[in-house]
């Protein structure tokens, strides 16, 4: 059911394309505007793009978020598959959770999905069945939502919104650097995550900036792609990793990640910094204190090679835009993703909550359709995000020098235990 002419979604990364995936089916149109251009073959389809920081680490993608997916994009999987991902065995739990930080404490999964009614789906803690590398799931997402009817991708920056006279409508984006400076629309999506400027925007149309929450952890890691030595694994074993622990604030993580290759990833905590050339990364891997690890680690790396250069990267933590709890706002104008709310890299949770979302906005167009639909879905999508958040900064928390913030000013700082860690 068709209920809106034109819909332009800011952002053409992952919360973005699913975002234009759930509108294809209520709108004549979908474009999608990124700064970055949006290649759908060839080999630039399949490599790391500028803004996406996390695009040198293996992903493993949650269940409930590979659910969402598939719902939007059936057939997702097989694709995914076809493209060099790697069919995961069934864990007892998932290490994005049990190994990057103490679990005590923190909340359990959640029976459902989210708050909704179908508790058959995944909870929001359950892993998924796929290890792949961000580059693989957003070429193949982008492939599927490029293809779909109506759907189209504009290069530019975004650089204001368009309004209506009275400036309680957004009709459209201002553009810069692309084609066109301007496009027209009766929806416009904000996907534009980090870089997001709509909040900005928003109040200078006299409306109300949301309170926003967040943490600060403090986090930098360093991966390394490699090409391992037949049989380097011992046999059945898909994976190594090490958490961190009192001996050292390192996570070590060695995981497949398509094309018979795998990720090397070393994350330190509270400012501490990994090494960010390959053969400081192996000192560290042979310095490990817990030595059953070190040396399963150290025998799998042995004769491995470098493919291309270490990808250094940091997570600095959550963010969330509370644009559920104000009280006026203009119309025709959503925030979805990371302009919603930013989770925590090291937990898996951000491109799941993005195909939640993505569902979300679908289902509501399909049952109450457009009309006052920037009042009504930031509460729906305020909703679903609450347990995920709770996860993800009950567990922030635990990260040793984390600071949990309010409007971007520090309410809590949580002590560095910094002699817990001297090895």
């Amino acid at each position: 059911m068709t209920t809106l002419e034109h819909s332009i979604v800011m952002g053409g990364s992952m919360a973005g394309l699913l975002a234009a995936a759930a509108l294809a089916p209520h709108s004549a149109r979908v474009t999608i505007v990124d700064r970055d251009p949006l290649p759908v073959d060839g080999p630039d389809a399949f490599a790391p793009r500028r803004g996406v920081p996390q695009g040198g680490t293996v992903h493993r993608l949650l269940a409930l978020g590979e659910a969402r997916m598939e719902e939007l994009l059936p057939g997702l999987r097989e694709e995914l598959l076809a493209a060099g991902s790697v069919p995961r065995a069934a864990p007892e739990a998932d290490p994005v959770l049990d190994e990057t930080t103490p679990s005590e404490g923190a909340p359990a999964a959640a029976d459902g999905p989210l708050g909704t009614d179908e508790h058959d789906a995944p909870g929001i803690d359950e892993p998924g069945t796929l290890w792949l590398t961000r580059p693989v799931l957003e070429g193949v997402v982008r492939r599927r939502v490029l293809s779909l009817p109506g759907v189209e991708a504009v290069q530019g920056a975004v650089g204001g919104l368009l309004t209506s006279d009275d400036k309680r409508t957004v009709t459209g984006v201002q553009l810069r650097g692309g084609e066109v400076d301007e496009l027209r629309g009766d929806l416009v999506v904000d996907a534009a995550g980090r870089s997001s400027r709509a909040a900005t925007w928003v109040e200078g149309f006299g409306f109300e900036r949301p309170r926003t929450l967040g943490t600060r952890v403090h986090v930098a890691y360093t991966s390394q792609r490699l090409r391992l030595r037949e049989g380097a694994l011992p046999e059945g074993t898909e994976s190594l990793g090490q958490p961190a622990t009192g001996n050292s604030p390192f996570t070590i993580d060695l995981e497949p990640c398509g094309a018979h290759e795998h990720i090397l990833s070393i994350a330190g905590t509270a400012r501490h910094q990994p090494p960010t050339d390959l053969e400081g990364l192996l000192d560290m891997v042979a310095l490990l204190p817990e030595r059953d690890t070190a040396d399963a680690l150290d025998s799998a790396l042995e004769g491995a090679e470098p493919v291309g250069e270490p990808s250094v990267a940091k997570a600095a933590g959550a963010h969330r835009q509370l644009w559920e709890e104000t009280t006026d706002g203009p119309e025709g104008l959503i925030h979805v993703g990371d302009s919603a709310a930013m989770f925590t890299p090291l937990y898996g949770q951000g491109m799941t909550m993005a195909a939640v979302g993505a569902v979300a906005l679908r289902d509501t167009l399909a049952g109450d359709g457009a009309d006052g639909l920037a009042a009504r879905f930031p509460r729906l999508l305020g909703a679903l995000l609450d347990r995920a958040w709770e996860i993800t900064t009950s567990r922030d928390a635990q990260i040793p020098g984390a600071e949990m913030l309010v409007d971007g000013a520090v309410v809590e700082a949580l002590p560095a235990p910094e002699a817990a860690f001297a090895v």
